[in-house]
Formats: structure tokens, sequence, C-alpha cells
């Protein structure tokens, strides 16, 4: 082998050296910004738990508060059932508690629609990364094949 083949190969090998650390920087580059990416999601995640929690919040006191007023309606009902006198207020009362059970209703159903969709969404924006990884670590991996075949090609 001359001495111009041998400064070839260094060549060479320099340069898939550097490639190599190139490549080791755009993996490590890449891991942080999925490290950040999962960061951020989990989040988000938390605050929208937190979100979730306090309408849970809500609609149990909704409940609490439709309870009552059942029961109460429930004594008027009977107060009636003796007396026979219909009882304006109630009729009311109730029409108002099932608005408001219909809105309580409503409003959840959408929010679990919408944490549904962020939760789609992160689930496949995480899929498209492991995919991007796979590729770079296979890259990588043909990279340092390639260099060790330069490397044995040399001795």
């Amino acid at each position: 082998m001359t001495q111009q083949d041998e400064a070839l190969l260094e060549e060479e090998m320099e340069r898939l050296l550097e490639e190599n650390d190139d490549l080791k920087c755009e993996i490590k580059e890449m891991r942080a910004e999925m490290d950040e990416m999962r960061d951020t999601f989990y989040e988000e995640d938390t605050c929208q738990l937190q979100d979730i929690k306090r309408d849970l919040e809500r609609a149990n006191k909704n409940c609490r508060i439709l309870q009552y007023r059942l029961r109460k309606a429930e004594r008027k009902r009977l107060r009636y059932a003796h007396t026979g006198e219909i009882d304006e207020e109630l009729l009311r009362s109730l029409e108002q508690d099932l608005k408001v059970a219909k809105d309580v209703s409503v409003r959840l159903h959408h929010e679990l629609e919408k944490v549904e969709e962020t939760r789609a969404k992160t689930e496949d924006e995480n899929e498209k990364l492991r995919q991007s990884l796979i590729e770079v670590e296979v890259t990588k991996q043909a990279l340092h094949n390639e260099l060790e075949k330069t490397k044995e090609v040399g001795r």
C-alpha cells in the first residue's frame, strides 16, 4: 500500500470520525428535544388533570345540591299526595335542576372530547419522534459499521 493510499484512507477515516461525532451530537440533541417534549407533555397533562379535578369537584358539588333538592322535592311530593295541592315552586325548582344537570352533562362531555383529542395528538407526536430516533440509531450504526470497515481496510 502506498503512502498516497494510506493518506486517502486516513482522510476518509477522519471524515467518517467527524461525521460520526456529528451524528452523535445530533442524536444527543434529538434525545434532549424528546425529553423536553415529554416534560412539556407531562406539564400540560398535569394542568389538564388539575382542571378536570376542579370540574369534577364542581360536578360533585352540583350533585350534592341536586340530591338535596331532590329530597326536598320528594318531601313536597309527599305533602302534595296528602293534601292534593300542586306546588308551583317545586315545579320551577325541578325544571331548574333539570336544566343545570343537562348543562353540566354537556360541558363535561365536551371537556372529555378535548382531552381525548389532545391525548391522541400527543401519542401521534411521540410515535413520530420514536420513528425519528430509530432512523437516527440505524444511520449511526451504519456509519459505525462503515468506519469499522475503513479501519480494517487501513490495517
